[in-house]
């Protein structure tokens, strides 16, 4: 499919209001919208759907969970996979003029390289994939906290910000380090993040330190490291974590919470949730549920 081309610049002025600048929508894509730049930095996601995105001259194809930094001036446009409407492409967009950087870096100084690396209008477009999710609801409460606007909203939405610009840099180190290798900080960040989603199932330290191409020794020390906590201890503080949410949210037995959360034997969940929380499953929610308003 051909791109009509365009000079079209978007302002700034369409999008911020006095004392707040940055915007964020959930947009639908459609082929309407011709393609364009603007004079600001724009951060989209994509939540849902698939298509192609069109920019600065390249054609990318793009699913769920691809993330695309653009900086200022790079011409592009989104276009859906098809016109049906049952099957729509949608974004998140979040907005902001390269003067908001500047305040970044003032409000989280420890974050000021990363604000003035992303400040270079030199730097080119780039995109990653989220692969576990993290961005998504990264961009999920970034949509709320702009649309509902509680107080601190702004505050929040600067953390937000700043967390993905991080995760952003981090993954141009990661594909700018020499022979294609990755740092070893990164790929146990990889395997923390595949356990805090895949902790039902039968994780073993040594397939996740294989698959960081690091013997069990090295991994078990960046991780104790990066965590404060052993492998072992780690997936536990998880499942109970996650025991809590069902013991307090749904009505199923603790025998279904036990199982959904990675635990056969129930003898034993019983003997951790009262090591790890201080009582029984069942005390927890009880507790839980006279806490709870009526």
């Amino acid at each position: 499919m051909s791109v009509k081309r365009s000079t079209f610049v978007m302002s700034g002025e369409s999008f911020f209001e006095p004392g707040v600048p940055i915007f964020v929508n959930r947009a639908y894509e459609s082929f309407d919208l011709i393609e364009h730049s603007h004079e600001f930095v724009e951060i989209t996601y994509v939540s849902e759907g698939a298509g192609v995105h069109y920019i600065a001259g390249d054609t990318v194809p793009v699913e769920h969970g691809t993330l695309f930094f653009i900086p200022v001036g790079r011409s592009h446009v989104f276009r859906p996979r098809t016109p049906k409407k049952d099957r729509p492409l949608i974004v998140y967009n979040c907005l902001f003029p390269l003067s908001y950087l500047t305040e970044l870096r003032g409000g989280f100084p420890h974050a000021s390289d990363i604000c003035e690396w992303f400040a270079d209008e030199r730097l080119p477009w780039f995109s990653m994939k989220d692969a576990y999710g993290d961005y998504h609801a990264m961009f999920r409460e970034m949509h709320r906290e702009f649309s509902a606007k509680p107080p601190g909203y702004l505050a929040v939405l600067a953390s937000l910000v700043v967390r993905i610009l991080t995760g952003l840099y981090r993954h141009r180190l990661k594909i700018g380090t020499p022979g294609g290798g990755r740092p070893q900080w990164l790929t146990v960040d990889e395997a923390i993040a595949y356990i805090d989603r895949h902790y039902a199932a039968g994780l073993k330290l040594g397939e996740l330190a294989a698959k960081a191409n690091l013997s069990e020794r090295q991994f078990s020390r960046l991780f104790r490291r990066q965590t404060g906590m052993s492998f072992t201890g780690y997936v536990q503080s998880i499942r109970m974590d996650a025991a809590c949410r069902l013991l307090a949210e749904s009505r199923s037995s603790v025998g279904e919470i036990a199982a959904a959360v990675g635990y056969a034997d129930l003898k034993f969940f019983h003997r951790l949730f009262k090591q790890k929380i201080g009582v029984t499953p069942r005390q927890y929610r009880d507790a839980v549920c006279k806490a709870s308003p009526s």
